[in-house]
């Protein structure tokens, strides 16, 4: 055997540097390194940066208010394609085509349906103020929710007739009501009543109800209270408030003195 030389051993630095190359998790490391890098460069879905901001809002909103009210509709009285609802007797609503069915009373809030033109916002009525007519003639329209209709159109402080029983004697004495006591004198039949309790029971103003067609008693205390200030005209509803009658839903005045 040749022993003048002897034999070194090759380190398997290639094999060491296959086997780190090839490991299993080098190549999801690479992956994720190169979509860190080349993601935003390679991405679509980029927003464009945010508009400017916009106008007031509340400034829109004002404007586009003026607007809408500019665009309401008019009523002409040469126009027949109407339909008008009123309060009429009793406080139960009629319709008609004509002006001129429309009672004085009833005149301040008339509902308007135009046959032939636009229908108010969702949730609303067109309404004309029959007292007011432009220098042409016509009706401005304006609206108001429907739901409140029949208040607004019944709060104008009217009232329906009753036949006041005969021979009534007034009581002997009539203490003083306390401060903040309402009540109601009414009849059972009478709608303008009832709008009348829907308001004070929607304000939260407790009351007592008495009924003057039911009730002598009640019928002739009323008249009693009523002749110190003024008299009774045998109308319904009477609604006391501390030492004040008002006869009639007359919602402007009811504000003031409810608050």
């Amino acid at each position: 055997m040749d022993r003048t030389h002897t034999r070194i051993a090759t380190p398997r630095f290639s094999t060491v540097a296959k086997r780190t190359v090839g490991a299993p998790g080098w190549r999801p490391l690479v992956v994720v390194a190169l979509a860190a890098l080349l993601g935003p460069l390679g991405r679509e879905d980029e927003k464009p940066p945010a508009p400017p901001a916009a106008p007031d809002q509340a400034h829109k909103d004002s404007a586009g208010a003026a607007e809408a009210a500019s665009d309401a509709p008019r009523l002409s009285t040469t126009d027949a394609a109407f339909v008008l609802t009123f309060a009429g007797d009793k406080g139960a609503f009629a319709d008609s085509s004509k002006l001129d069915a429309v009672p004085e009373a009833s005149r301040g809030m008339v509902r308007v349906k135009l046959l032939s033109g636009p229908d108010a916002p969702a949730g609303s009525v067109w309404v004309a103020n029959l007292r007011k007519p432009d220098a042409d003639g016509e009706f401005q329209l304006s609206t108001v929710a429907r739901a409140d209709f029949e208040e607004l159109a019944l709060g104008q402080g009217l009232s329906s007739k009753v036949t006041v029983p005969e021979g009534l004697e007034p009581p002997e004495q009539l203490p003083a009501a306390p401060a903040g006591t309402v009540v109601v004198y009414k009849t059972a039949w009478c709608g303008v009543c009832k709008k009348l309790e829907a308001y004070l029971k929607k304000k939260g103003v407790a009351y007592e109800t008495k009924d003057v067609e039911k009730d002598r008693g009640a019928a002739a205390e009323l008249k009693a209270k009523a002749a110190k200030q003024g008299g009774w005209k045998g109308s319904v509803p009477v609604i006391e408030v501390g030492d004040t009658l008002i006869t009639g839903f007359d919602r402007a005045r009811l504000e003031k003195l409810l608050g």
